[in-house]
């Protein structure tokens, strides 16, 4: 397998392969512990948005170890493909950025923040509820870096990786 890596001055390619991405898999521990669930994200401005419930596990668990890593996988091909072929290799992305993540609980930056979340959705117009603000949630990850994978087939794979200046 012919392989590619490239490291990167900035991160057009990873964030290349996020847009048109809605979900992914959010990765945390406590006390060596892991814990992974699968929520809907946006993206914007290199940072990952998140809702959630105003109490549970991932609010507790970001309290106690903020370092979280956040995974998106895509398939690009034909489905059919694969099936023809009898094999696992194909049109493949995947990025996992890392970071360190933070809850959103302060009345304005909730507004603002939800606000970034639904025009990532389509819904530049959104109008929210005070009901939202108290039940809900956000956390934000300020994404420190990203690796990035393209499998174009068995033969070649591209690998990036960017991390932010410090």
């Amino acid at each position: 397998m012919k392989q590619q890596y490239h490291p990167v001055k900035d991160n057009a390619e990873c964030e290349g392969m996020i847009a048109g991405t809605f979900q992914g898999v959010l990765c945390m521990a406590l006390d060596g512990e892991p814990y992974a669930v699968p929520v809907n994200h946006a993206y914007h401005d290199g940072r990952f948005y998140f809702h959630c419930a105003s109490t549970g596990r991932k609010l507790d668990t970001i309290a106690q170890n903020p370092n979280v890593s956040y995974v998106i996988t895509r398939f690009y091909g034909d489905r059919r493909d694969l099936d023809k072929s009898l094999k696992c290799h194909g049109p493949w992305e995947s990025v996992i950025a890392y970071g360190k993540a933070r809850v959103v609980s302060e009345h304005d930056e909730l507004i603002r923040t939800f606000k970034v979340f639904m025009q990532y959705f389509g819904e530049p117009d959104y109008q929210h509820g005070e009901n939202l603000l108290q039940n809900t949630k956000v956390i934000v990850i300020e994404v420190e870096g990203m690796t990035a994978r393209r499998e174009y087939d068995e033969f070649r794979t591209d690998y990036w990786s960017w991390e932010r200046d410090a």
